[in-house]
């Protein structure tokens, strides 16, 4: 079976030929000496600006299964970010009109080149693959839904690296090819032998855990490569992490890469970053909108309110006030409709611009919320719809955001619960500082992230 690619090398076969390029236009265009010490610091500046890309994207990491497309997309924008990042620091820092080509130059053949590498590796392993090389021959044993859809996959998916060999179950089943169908599982020992099969895959019942043992055991006596399918798979998400106790192996049901710590730290600072700007630099509008507010309506400026966010911890949220004032029982149990008769004049446009949010980057600086996530709910809606979709506090994993996937997507206001849950679910499972960001930006420009806001 063709293995994914290491992220290391690539990390630095891309770094060798940024390198390569940028000492070769210094030389071409200012001849061979001595680097300055403002290109030697760009040097380091561009090994952590792409080690963060590397970090936080897939853009070092091709596989079998990669499609060509998605590489090609994602090694464009991460040379897209290196290239502002860089034109931005020799602006900010240098010269950058009198050394444009060497700059420019560099970056464009470094993309060209890195492309090129990466989809000629990624048409040579699938070929490779469609034609056989290092398939293994594999041994299936169990004969339930769950061996059958390893059976599927392995017969379906050649590039996989798979070759069934044969299926051991207990009994045959039409949906078997006949083929394949080697009898009993008691003949397991009799076939299961070095130079006949290269590797097994039990997926037989957690019930049988003493025959799985044993399998196991004469898997390693003979040196054959063994792999055991969960029959609790069908609760495991498409891409479960292994976490470990001390020395005892954990499953995780679901993928979340905001566990992880560098990532967490990532987006708080982030976080803080953005806020702090946002607030600083929109002070001016937020004196303009309050003003507004208190000429055009009765009532204080700021919409406070307890929400439930990250693990299920309440926390109050900061709006501009877009409603009448009215009684905390009827803000906190009634949902705003369209035409909703309690919203001010003022307010259907702060909420149609969603600008009645921006306070809530205070909620963001402070740490009750994020940037990205999935909106925060009142307890009593939290409480109904929980009744009506088992996976509705999921959304509870993550910190809430100001805007989300869900939201930009369409889904806000009066509309399907359920669709949202499973955005919001989307966004944990596959979170990732590029889709923050193009969150950001369909919020601000994107057309489905203006729908239902009233």
């Amino acid at each position: 079976m063709i293995r994914r690619s290491r992220s290391a090398t690539i990390f630095i076969l891309d770094l060798l030929i940024l390198y390569a390029y940028f000492l070769g236009a210094f030389a071409h265009y200012s001849g061979l000496k001595m680097i300055p010490l403002k290109g030697a610091l760009l040097m380091l500046f561009i090994a952590l600006v792409w080690f963060i890309v590397a970090l936080n994207s897939s853009i070092a990491t091709v596989n079998i299964e990669s499609k060509i497309f998605s590489v090609l997309k994602d090694t464009l924008i991460g040379y897209s970010v290196l290239s502002v990042s860089v034109i931005v620091v020799v602006a900010v820092f240098g010269e950058f009109t009198p050394n444009n080509k060497l700059i420019l130059w560099p970056l464009l053949l470094a993309v060209i080149l890195s492309s090129t590498l990466r989809l000629s590796y990624l048409i040579i392993i699938k070929c490779l693959a469609r034609g056989g090389y290092q398939q293994k021959d594999v041994l299936l044993i169990g004969g339930d839904h769950v061996a059958e859809r390893v059976m599927n996959e392995i017969i379906s998916s050649a590039k996989l690296g798979y070759r069934l060999y044969g299926i051991l179950a207990d009994y045959y089943h039409h949906t078997m090819p006949q083929d394949f169908y080697l009898g009993k599982v008691e003949r397991f020992s009799e076939i299961v032998r070095p130079g006949v099969v290269d590797e097994v895959i039990i997926a037989l019942p957690l019930r049988k855990e003493k025959m799985i043992i044993d399998m196991v055991e004469r898997c390693n006596s003979e040196g054959i490569r063994v792999r055991i399918v969960p029959d609790f798979f069908r609760i495991i998400s498409n891409r479960p992490i292994l976490y470990k106790l001390g020395d005892i192996p954990l499953i995780g049901i679901r993928t979340e890469p905001l566990s992880l710590m560098k990532n967490r730290v990532l987006k708080r600072v982030f976080d803080i970053v953005f806020s702090s700007t946002i607030l600083v630099l929109l002070f001016p509008l937020f004196l303009i909108l309050a003003l507004l507010i208190k000429l055009t309506s009765r009532g204080p400026v700021f919409f406070k309110q307890e929400r439930i966010g990250a693990n299920n911890a309440n926390f109050k949220i900061h709006k501009f006030r877009t409603m009448s004032a009215q009684d905390k029982k009827e803000s906190d149990t009634i949902w705003t409709t369209a035409n909703d008769s309690r919203v001010s004049a003022i307010g259907k446009i702060l909420r149609k611009k969603n600008l009645d949010e921006l306070p809530q980057f205070w909620n963001v600086l402070i740490g009750n919320m994020s940037v990205v996530g999935p909106r925060p709910e009142r307890e009593y809606f939290v409480e109904e719809f929980k009744k009506e979709i088992p996976h509705y506090k999921v959304r509870h994993l993550v910190k809430s955001g100001i805007t989300g996937w869900s939201q930009v997507n369409g889904w806000r206001g009066d509309t399907s619960i359920k669709e949202r849950v499973e955005h919001d679910i989307y966004y944990i499972e596959n979170w990732s500082f590029w889709l923050d960001l193009r969150i950001i930006w369909l919020t601000v420009f994107g057309k489905e992230a203006q729908k239902h806001a009233y």
